[in-house]
C-alpha cells in the first residue's frame, strides 16, 4: 500500500517559507494577459490550500478542479489537449512559474481523475525548473505517486530517495519510508522492504501510519516466508485504533488517500489482516466471520492475480485452502443453532 502524503498540509507549510511572486501590473496584464491567468489560477489554488478549517481532502480536491479546468489551454505546457507532452502549435509554449507547476502537478494527481502522464510531466518541469524550492520535496514525493500509477517502479523508487533527502519531519519521513519499502518490494527485494517498514515504525507517530508500516511489514514478512511473524504484525496493524476523521473508515486501508499498485493488492493486506483478526477473536462467532472475510479476501486476490501472473499466488492459494479448512472445522465445532455461512466468493467482475 502507498499512502499519499496531504497536499493541503505540505504546501501550506511550504507556501508560508515560499515568498509571494508579485502580482502582475496592470501594464504587464495589459502586455501579456496569459501572466494574469496564471496569477489568478496561482492565487485561488494557494487560497485553498491555505483556509482555515476547510477539510485537507477537500481542499486538496478543490484545487484539483482548477488544475482539470485548465486542460484546454492551448499553450499549456503537458496539459495542452490532454496529453502528456505538447504537441507543436501555432502558439508558442506559456512559460510557468516553478509554483504553479508544482502545485497544478499536485493538484491532478489529488483529483483522482486519471491524469497521471500531465501530473508526471508537469511535476519533472517544476523539479527541473525549482529544484531548491521549498515545494520540492512534496514534489518528488508526488512524482513517485505518479510513476507508480504509470507502472515505472524505477522511477517512483528514485523519487521516494530524492524526497527523503529534503525530508525532515519525522511522520512525513515515515510515510516516505513505508511507501519506498512498499516499492523495493514490487521490485522483489523483500530483505530490504522490511527493514524499510521497520524504520517507517520507528520514526512514525500517527496511528494511521503505524498501521499502514504494520501491515506493509506483515505482508512483507509473509511474502519472503516468515508467516508467524507476518501474523504478529499483522495483529499489531488490526489493533491500532484510528482517531475520528472526516472518513468513517474502520481500517487504514481503506482511507482515501491509501491506494495500491496494481489495485487487487488491497485484498492481499485485508486477507491477513482478516486472519490476524480471528487470531484475536474472542469467541467463535467473531473468528468465524473474520475467517469468511480472509478467505473473500484470498479469493478476491486470486480472481485478479492469475491473469497479471503475479509471484505470489501461490502463497494466497495455500492461504485461502488453509482457511477454507479452518471454517470447515469450526463448522463442527459450533452449536447447530449457529448460522455457518460458506465462505464467501468474491464476484466475478471487480
Amino acid at each position: 500500500m502507498r499512502r499519499a502524503l496531504h497536499g493541503a498540509v505540505l504546501c501550506l507549510l511550504a507556501l508560508c517559507v515560499t515568498p509571494a511572486r508579485a502580482t502582475p501590473s496592470i501594464w504587464q496584464r495589459a502586455r501579456e494577459p496569459a501572466a494574469a491567468n496564471q496569477q489568478l489560477i496561482l492565487n485561488r489554488i494557494e487560497r485553498l490550500l491555505g483556509s482555515v478549517g476547510l477539510p485537507e481532502l477537500e481542499a486538496d480536491l478543490s484545487a484539483g478542479a482548477i488544475a482539470l479546468s485548465q486542460l484546454g489551454q492551448e499553450r499549456w505546457p503537458c496539459l495542452a489537449r490532454g496529453t502528456s507532452k505538447a504537441e507543436p502549435g501555432p502558439l508558442p509554449e506559456l512559460v510557468l512559474d516553478a509554483r504553479l507547476e508544482y502545485l497544478i502537478g499536485g493538484a491532478l494527481l489529488d483529483s483522482q481523475a486519471g491524469r497521471e502522464p500531465e501530473a508526471r510531466c508537469i511535476l519533472e518541469r517544476a523539479l527541473r525548473d525549482a529544484p531548491e524550492s521549498p515545494l520540492a520535496a512534496h514534489g518528488w514525493s508526488d512524482l513517485a505517486i505518479a510513476s507508480a500509477k504509470l507502472g515505472d517502479r524505477n522511477a517512483e523508487h528514485a523519487a521516494y530517495l530524492r524526497a527523503l533527502e529534503l525530508t525532515w519531519e519525522p511522520d512525513a519521513r515515515g510515510n516516505l519510508l513505508a511507501n519506498l519499502a512498499e516499492s523495493d518490494m514490487a521490485l522483489g527485494d523483500l530483505a530490504r522492504a522490511i527493514r524499510g517498514y521497520r524504520r517507517a515504525l520507528r520514526s512514525s507517530l500517527q496511528p494511521d501510519l503505524i498501521a499502514g508500516a504494520y501491515f506493509g511489514l506483515a505482508v512483507a514478512l509473509d511474502r519472503s516466508g516468515d508467516f508467524p511473524s507476518a501474523l504478529v504484525a499483522a495483529k499489531h496493524a488490526v489493533s491500532v485504533q484510528l482517531p475520528p476523521t472526516l472518513f468513517p473508515v474502520g481500517s487504514v486501508l481503506d482511507l482515501p488517500n491509501v491506494f495500491f499498485t496494481p489495485s487487487y493488492e488491497l485484498y492481499y493486506y485485508k486477507a491477513l489482516g482478516a486472519m490476524a483478526a480471528a487470531q484475536l477473536a474472542t469467541d467463535d462467532i467473531a473468528r468465524h466471520d473474520a475467517l469468511a472475510d480472509a478467505a473473500e479476501g484470498w479469493t478476491r486476490y486470486l480472481l485478479r492475480a492469475e491473469g497479471d501472473h503475479a509471484p505470489w499466488m501461490s502463497r494466497a492459494a495455500l492461504h485461502k485452502a488453509s482457511i477454507e479448512r479452518q471454517l470447515l472445522e469450526l463448522a463442527k465445532k459450533m452449536p447447530k443453532t449457529s448460522v455457518i455461512s460458506a465462505p464467501r466468493e468474491a464476484a466475478p467482475t471487480l
